[in-house]
């Protein structure tokens, strides 16, 4: 298979995103750019797709993309973070606790010490069986495309790589990038011929606030949305 340059899949992406989101947009007025960076205070990282849309209902809306080719495949590889893994496993430890009624002992008990002890030794030893049982699964990986696209605020987040890029990781792997995104939210496109959709984003909120205020160019955005 011919070799896709990311470049191609940046641009066929950001077309592609561009006719979706200009449908939703007040008077069909749609910011779209190749290679947008957040200003200096937030890191001055390099999204390589920005589009910003005002909604007929939800304001100001902001969409960030992140295009992969074969050349980038590590960043497609997905891996376990112990960071994540700890906190799903002692998020699933609370729940466990709480379920249990074992939480409520730290109320009703009279014996101080059981108090403690009960609900604590409850959430560790259901953190530590979930681990153990969950040990090789996609909730507890990430990939370094994920770090990326969290650098690039928006209200929807999109990865766009390569059909040679995705064919070259094994099933395995292929499965779980494509758990990952959707369970981090992610919107994901495949490039060949045509732009092909595996899932999309998940929209996020920023308390009452735009993502726009994030970017170096935000008076040219606010000014191209204006009525």
């Amino acid at each position: 298979m011919t070799l896709i340059p990311e470049r191609t899949v940046q641009n066929n992406a950001q077309e592609y995103l561009e006719k979706k989101y200009r449908r939703k947009a007040r008077g069909n007025r749609v910011f779209s750019k190749i290679e947008m960076a957040t200003k200096k205070k937030y890191g001055s990282k390099r999204a390589d797709g920005f589009l910003a849309f005002r909604h007929y209902f939800w304001g100001n809306i902001v969409v960030s993309l992140e295009a992969k080719s074969k050349k980038t495949l590590p960043a497609l590889k997905p891996y376990r973070d112990e960071f994540i893994m700890i906190k799903n496993c002692l998020e699933m430890g609370f729940y466990c606790c709480l379920g249990s009624g074992a939480f409520f002992a730290f109320f009703k008990m009279d014996n101080l010490l059981l108090r403690f002890l009960i609900p604590t030794y409850t959430l560790l030893i259901s953190a530590l069986i979930y681990g153990l049982l969950t040990w090789r699964s996609y909730r507890h990986q990430t990939m370094d495309v994920i770090d990326q696209l969290k650098q690039y605020p928006a209200n929807e987040k999109w990865l766009s790589f390569s059909k040679d890029s995705f064919e070259s990781l094994s099933k395995n792997n292929q499965t779980d990038l494509k758990k990952i995104c959707k369970a981090r939210g992610i919107g994901l496109m495949l490039y060949g011929r045509r732009i092909k959709v595996i899932h999309r984003p998940r929209f996020h909120w920023n308390l009452g606030k735009d993502f726009i205020k994030y970017y170096s160019r935000e008076k040219d955005v606010r000014e191209a949305l204006k009525n």
